[in-house]
């Protein structure tokens, strides 16, 4: 998000927080000021964004003035909102490309009943509905986001058409997954009676446009270019501090001159801290900076200080028989300028000093990031977001600030994305600092129940605050009374939830929809117990039957490899002189739930040539199990060029199926263009040549005779 009149406004933040924009992603105060590189360094050209949604029927063919464009507000936060949601992690890494871009309610006056979503295609294979064989968008036609120039607007012509998104009315949207399952459905089941009304939605698109950028935008572009001045090094620099692990303590001493304001902090070792950490829970003297306590039993000990007892040894000179006299100039107070506001309010200052020699010092603060959260600072210093009101600290270990407004609203926006776990809030928390985020609640809760009870006076701050409570009560699902515990309540549940996702990829999920995750299988026990047995269907702990399964993308790519190579790479192999194509598919391993891409290198009909190879041994050419099907006296066919889905069996079970191509048509219409010949799956259930080209993206035909030329090696 780019601002150009500085820090944005309340309106512009709760804009971003909708779009789904995190605090992590909003400039820092230095960041906003910072002038901008000159037009030399910028990029060659800028991406202009249009959104359209189709008006009148959404059939084909369709007139170019029957598209619509968005109001440009709404323009504006749609491109927010889709760059966000690519940027989303998931669980392969990559952004999120399906699912709610924008709910138009909220940036439109009056409230649009509508909202904006993107799905990827799929083929349809329920006959009972008229799309069956085709490729289908929210039960819509691909055909209608894949128009001709002259059936779209006119900065189509010059620009590339995003295809996916579409328009669907908020009542209706819980209504599209049954719809997408029902097309998805192969036993042919009737259309379901909970869709008691058709959806209503429209087709929406994005068109992207290039364009560069002004060629002599700057003046100084070829003015030759004097080398810049190193920058003057400070006379006493001051080093990064050592990091704080979240959750755990750290006591920390100054290296460096602690009187010439030179050094940075350093990190004890763990084992010291966790021995100094049993001190101050079990020692009370040294808890009430009553008494310092030994460091490594022979030279050094560490005393606690507080603004009542500082570390003064004045008064013990002449019973001390210290090795140097202790002078004034060597009393420590917690107003050292070592020391900061966190560490003073939280009462987490010591000194370090050699025994029988207290002059020898230097100061030691205790760190544990979020247990200065909600305290209050005599800083002075601003609410980082809005920079209106002082603020409470975030705990976070640069000593931010947040108000209570910003802190409700930034902990909100927090606890309604759990795939968010880093640069929270102030944008320096994470997943990590629960005692942060625990002491955070409470202050947003106490805050908000003190508002609640004595609202303010302010006319204005009465608004902020009824607009408030509203949000509240709407993200929340709350009645008019809000419970005193509400952000304690979401926050638990937030982190708990975060905590339950860190660990999915450990597991195998139930397909059941609500199952909990106490019933899904490690993926360990189920390799060990399921999958060395040549199974992939496995019973979660409540008796759902689920499938482990390739996805589809990988499917796809499978399939795209083997049909690349539709001919022969030899007419007469090894010993049974029959015509052999490169690469096949082992047909046990699909039957067991897995894709193993086998390819011939030379020999005999028999793939692997070594047992040990490969748990599986069959056929190259009829792709028949050897030994039983075929053994080099069996005189084979050649079913065709091998491909792959996923199918369900008689009992329901969700399993890899193969089927066929006609390899000398195929071929053929790579050559002529004519009569793409159709896959033929078991019982003759057949996919249309067309249709599986067009899903592979296969459909050019001349890079295809090329591959076929080139042949493999």
């Amino acid at each position: 998000a780019v601002f150009a009149g500085g820090w944005p406004s309340p309106a512009m933040r709760h804009a971003l927080e909708v779009a789904g924009l995190r605090r992590s992603s909003i400039p820092t105060s230095s960041e906003a000021r910072a002038p901008a590189p000159p037009a030399a360094y910028s990029e060659a050209a800028t991406t202009v964004r249009e959104w359209w949604w189709l008006g009148s029927d959404q059939k084909l063919p369709v007139l170019s003035q029957n598209w619509v464009p968005y109001e440009p507000q709404v323009q504006y936060q749609l491109s927010q909102a889709w760059d966000v949601m690519r940027m989303e992690e998931s669980h392969g890494g990559e952004g999120r490309e399906e699912g709610l871009i924008l709910d138009l309610a909220l940036f439109t006056n009056p409230p649009s009943a509508y909202q904006v979503w993107r799905e990827k295609a799929i083929e349809v294979v329920n006959k009972c509905s008229r799309l069956v064989g085709k490729l289908a968008i929210a039960g819509m036609p691909k055909d209608l986001w894949s128009l001709p120039k002259d059936q779209l607007p006119k900065a189509a012509k010059e620009g590339r058409v995003v295809a996916g998104f579409y328009q669907v009315r908020t009542e209706h949207a819980a209504l599209m997954p049954t719809l997408r399952t029902w097309l998805l459905d192969p036993f042919d089941s009737p259309y379901p009676e909970m869709i008691s009304i058709e959806p209503r939605r429209r087709v929406v698109i994005l068109i992207e446009v290039d364009r560069p950028r002004f060629l002599f935008g700057d003046v100084n572009k070829f003015r030759k270019r004097k080398p810049v001045a190193a920058a003057a090094v400070p006379e006493v620099p001051s080093g990064e501090h050592e990091n704080v692990p979240p959750g755990e303590a750290v006591f920390q001493w100054w290296w460096g001159d602690p009187f010439r304001q030179w050094g940075h902090w350093k990190n004890y070792h763990p084992q010291v801290n966790a021995r100094l950490e049993k001190e101050l829970a079990n020692n009370e003297n040294f808890r009430n900076c009553a008494e310092a306590i030994p460091l490594d039993g022979v030279r050094y000990c560490l005393q606690r200080i507080s603004a009542a007892r500082p570390f003064d040894y004045l008064d013990q000179n002449v019973q001390g028989n210290f090795r140097e006299p202790f002078m004034p100039e060597a009393v420590v107070k917690v107003d050292h300028w070592c020391y900061d506001d966190v560490t003073r309010v939280s009462n987490n200052c010591f000194v370090q000093f050699q025994r029988g020699n207290p002059k020898r010092r230097r100061p030691v603060r205790r760190i544990r990031r979020g247990e200065a959260a909600g305290l209050v600072l005599d800083s002075g210093d601003p609410c980082g977001i809005c920079f209106s009101e002082t603020g409470y600290a975030t705990g976070c270990d640069k000593a931010h600030l947040i108000c209570g407004s910003c802190l409700r609203t930034g902990l909100r926006i927090v606890v309604g994305d759990i795939t968010q776990t880093e640069n929270l809030l102030c944008g320096c928390l994470t997943m990590k600092d629960d005692m942060a985020f625990e002491k955070l609640s409470q202050l947003a809760d106490s805050t908000l129940m003190e508002l609640v009870k004595k609202p303010p006076e302010n006319p204005q701050r009465l608004q902020e605050l009824d607009v408030e409570l509203m949000q509240v009560r709407r993200q929340f699902q709350l009645p008019m009374s809000i419970p005193s515990d509400t952000f304690q309540k979401k926050v638990s549940d937030w982190l708990e939830k975060v905590r339950t996702r860190a660990m999915e990829h450990l597991y195998h999920a139930c397909g059941y929809p609500g199952c909990a995750m106490s019933n899904w299988i490690l993926r360990t026990t189920f390799t060990e117990q399921y999958r060395s047995k040549g199974t992939c269907i496995w019973t979660c702990g409540a008796g759902h039957r689920n499938s482990v399964l390739p996805s589809n993308s990988e499917i796809d790519e499978m399939n795209r490899n083997v049909l690349s190579h539709p001919e022969y790479y030899t007419e007469r192999c090894g010993c049974d002189v029959l015509p052999l194509r490169r690469f096949r598919l082992c047909p046990e391993c699909t039957n067991e739930g897995l894709l193993t891409f086998a390819v011939h290198e030379s020999g005999c009909k028999q793939w692997p040539g070594n047992v040990h190879q490969h748990r599986h041994i069959f056929c190259f050419h009829c792709t028949g199990r050897w030994g039983s099907a075929c053994t080099h006296g069996t005189i084979c066919t050649d079913p065709g060029i091998q491909q792959v889905r996923r199918a369900r069996d008689s009992f329901g079970n969700e399993t890899l199926q193969l089927g066929y191509i006609n390899a000398k048509a195929y071929i053929k219409w790579i050559r002529t263009g004519r009569g793409c010949p159709p896959t033929v799956f078991d019982a003759g259930e057949e996919v249309q040549g067309d249709v599986r080209q067009e899903r592979l993206g296969l459909e050019d035909r001349d890079e295809l005779f090329k591959d076929i030329t080139e042949g493999t090696a």
